[in-house]
This record gives structure tokens, C-alpha cells and sequence, in this order.
């Protein structure tokens, strides 16, 4: 069920975002180029997910490799912000993240398993 939800996150964000594109036709260009890149970005973490999928199976059979590098986690908390806004706003959800100064904005750690947290 979780897993389901994990999929589910991404998807729902690029059927939102298209549609909404394909019915809204006073969109400006700038508002446009905003859910493309929402779109894009969602795309490219339900891709994640699915690799994530994929790298469970390894780790089952004993084949689990860690890639770290370093990375914006900042970015990546906006880009997770802008994904489960369309939801959130669907449901009449008000959806606040507050980032502490204590974190750092670049972290070296495998960024894809980050994501499936």
C-alpha cells in the first residue's frame, strides 16, 4: 500500500499539472513553463521511484550498491514542496515546510534512496 502511494505521489502531479495545462487556456507562458517544470521534475522522481523498485530486488539477492554524492537537499525539498501541492490544494490542505538553519543545503548521501524516504 505504501508503495502504491509512493507511485502514485509523481503521477497524480503530472496528470494534475497536464490537465490543468489543457484546460486553462489564459495560463501565461511563465505559468506554463512553472507546471512544465513540475511535471518534469515529478517524472523524473516517479523514474526514481521505479529504480528504487528495481534496486529492492537487488538488495534482496544481495547485489545493493549506495551512490553518494552530494547534492542540493534544499532543491530537493522544494521539488517534493511543488509535487504534493496540486494534492494538498485539491483537498483544501493548507501544505507548510519550514527548513531549520541547522541543516545543511548540500548533504553527501545516496540522493535516489533519500527520495524513498
Amino acid at each position: 500500500a505504501n508503495m502504491s502511494h509512493e507511485l502514485r505521489t509523481p503521477l497524480n502531479a503530472i496528470l494534475g499539472f497536464t490537465q490543468l495545462m489543457q484546460r486553462d487556456s489564459s495560463l501565461t507562458i511563465e505559468e506554463e513553463q512553472q507546471y512544465l517544470n513540475i511535471v518534469s521534475r515529478s517524472g523524473e522522481h516517479l523514474l526514481n521511484l521505479i529504480n528504487g523498485v528495481l534496486e529492492m530486488s537487488k538488495i534482496e539477492a544481495g547485489r545493493a550498491t549506495l551512490h553518494e554524492n552530494s547534492f542540493d537537499i534544499y532543491q530537493m525539498l522544494d521539488s517534493l514542496k511543488d509535487m504534493l501541492k496540486l494534492g494538498a490544494t485539491s483537498k483544501g490542505l493548507q501544505l507548510m515546510f519550514k527548513r531549520s538553519d541547522e541543516v545543511p543545503q548540500y548533504v553527501k548521501t545516496d540522493e535516489g534512496k533519500l527520495r524513498q524516504v
